[in-house]
């Protein structure tokens, strides 16, 4: 690994702005509200009202966030259509038809806001529930089937990987609050092919599991989350450089805010802030069993239309690699030298969000348009303001291509093979000389699904054909491993059309093309090693259809 000067000024910042941001979370006063699950359809619905300029003061990016901040957010939009000029008029067939199904699902949260009448015209009850359950039948054709090479993971998907054959999930996500306090979400699924929980050096093939599992504690506006969940933080949509849910669920420590805040007197003005952090246990099957790491991020939002984000992760302990927390993370935040002197894996990432309204000729599209990005350092940021391991990534969301019309765009860009090719020295990303398991967990990466030393091109639209009709489209190139003599190219083309039956059941019918280059497949995690096939062309067809029943 290579030393650097380490920047500590930006790290005691960080945690200043930590400290100054706990104690002011006491200033506001939230009810317990249980996390909406990533990838629910609510999340793209807010993006494109936020990016339509419908939403104002919306923190997005750091996800997952509670219902009823979404319905905050719902509730906004609601006052803003209400009382829109005519210039929003061709916003309208897009905007009406998203918010009506938001109200219908965060009903109850908007009725204890006042935004909507309550159905039964009483007050909420100290006792609330839901539940989301979810029937998904798949069959896939993976080219060469046979041991390893008939199995390919899925991206961002909890861990998951397609398989020859067909097969059935199911998965039932109940959640409850009680009181202003207490909050408990737990989700088991079930799978019929044990192969598509893993295979080979993941060891994992329980057709059985609890996916999420969790209590929440909420204080004010302080939120202590235990158990096991998923995040994603970073604005990326196909992928973020520094924690997603690629990976298997964690079992972590959360606390943060559960709400944006402000900061008091006459500090009010600086704009909005949501302080998170974690600490997680990973697996017993790596060079240091049970390695922990610790996670913050700092998110801020000075103006309505850019949300500015910081995080670092710090991966130290396991068996045999003896250190303390908190003291491992104070010290390496504040102390001297690289993370080879610390004994420990460390990553950081600057991120933004903005939104631009529609400029004639120069923005031509009538609700505007979002771009965002990424840079990532690993290992101390030693360069500014590219740092020398750096990984990027970057996109453009148009919500809204033509007036009157409901057709979307996604155009995004990820690259770990920054380094590598700048310096020569690749196979930086979640590796690590200490810690050789890697920034990963079950084998797979924490943060990008591309890996280490990858490239990925995603495109993304979606239009409704009718109100409760969607249809989608994607595409995407990506290279993997292109530090080794031989890596893998993949070429996908995907179609999707979601209908909302009715105010309770969803139906999801997709279909995946892969045309794969050299296929990688992953040998060992401990240490971590992907191994690629030279030669070997792989055609993969997956047809998937998901029922979904809300109440």
């Amino acid at each position: 690994m290579r030393k650097g000067i380490r920047s500590s000024k930006i790290s005691k910042q960080w945690l200043v702005a930590f400290a100054v941001g706990c104690f002011v979370f006491f200033a506001c006063q939230v009810e317990a509200s249980v996390n909406l699950p990533l990838h629910h359809w609510t999340y793209e619905a807010i993006d494109r009202l936020v990016v339509m300029g419908l939403v104002n003061d919306a923190m997005i990016v750091t996800k997952p966030y509670t219902r009823k901040q979404a319905a905050r957010y719902v509730a906004r939009a609601l006052e803003r259509i209400e009382g829109a000029s005519d210039s929003m008029e061709d916003q309208r067939a897009l905007a009406d038809p998203l918010l009506e199904r938001l109200v219908r699902e965060f009903r109850l949260e908007l009725a204890d806001l006042g935004a909507v009448p309550s159905a039964s015209g009483s007050s909420s009850s100290w006792f609330r529930y839901g539940g989301r359950a979810q029937l998904e039948v798949d069959a896939f054709s993976v080219g060469h089937g046979g041991s390893g090479l008939g199995v390919r993971f899925r991206e961002n998907r909890g861990g998951e990987y397609y398989a020859n054959g067909e097969q059935a999930q199911m998965d039932f996500r109940s959640w409850f609050e009680i009181g202003d306090h207490i909050s408990i979400v737990a989700q088991p699924k079930y799978i019929t092919n044990p192969h598509v929980l893993g295979q080979g050096a993941t060891n994992n093939v329980h057709n059985a599991y609890m996916r999420e599992l969790n209590l929440k504690l909420s204080i004010a506006n302080i939120a202590l989350e235990i158990g096991r969940g998923t995040q994603w933080w970073g604005p990326g949509y196909h992928g973020s450089l520094m924690l997603t849910d690629h990976a298997f669920p964690m079992d972590m420590i959360k606390l943060g805010s559960e709400d944006p805040f402000q900061l008091p007197w006459i500090l009010k003005d600086l704009g909005s802030w949501k302080v998170n952090s974690f600490l997680a246990q990973l697996e017993r099957d790596r060079d240091f069993p049970r390695a922990k790491v610790f996670g913050l991020r700092i998110s801020y939002l000075p103006a309505s239309w850019f949300e500015l984000g910081l995080t670092r992760l710090t991966q130290f302990n396991g068996r045999g690699h003896n250190q303390s927390f908190p003291g491992t993370v104070i010290k390496t935040y504040f102390g001297s030298g690289d993370e080879l002197n610390n004994g420990v894996n460390e990553q950081a990432m600057v991120d933004f969000r903005a939104t631009i309204p529609h400029i004639n000729y120069f923005i031509p599209f009538p609700s505007g348009l979002q771009f965002y990005g990424e840079i990532g350092s690993e290992d101390k940021w030693t360069k500014f303001p590219l740092p020398t391991r750096a990984a990027v990534l970057g996109g453009i969301y148009i919500p809204q291509l033509f007036a009157g019309d409901t057709m979307d765009l996604r155009l995004e860009y990820a690259d770990t093979d920054l380094d590598r090719r700048r310096t020569g020295m690749g196979n930086d990303w979640y590796n690590s000389a200490t810690f050789r398991s890697g920034m990963r967990y079950r084998g797979f990466p924490l943060g990008h699904w591309v890996g280490s030393d990858g490239v990925d091109y995603f495109l993304r639209t979606t239009r409704h054909m009718r109100d409760d009709l969607q249809v989608g489209i994607n595409l995407d190139y990506s290279e993997r491993g292109k530090g080794n003599p031989v890596f893998e190219k993949k070429r996908e083309a995907a179609v999707d059309v979601t209908w909302w039956i009715s105010k309770q059941f969803q139906l999801t019918v997709a279909y995946t093309y892969q045309r794969i280059e050299n296929p990688g497949q992953i040998t060992r995690i401990n240490p971590f090693q992907e191994t690629f096939q030279p030669g070997l062309v792989s055609n993969n067809n997956f047809v998937w259809t998901n029922l979904a029943f809300e109440f």
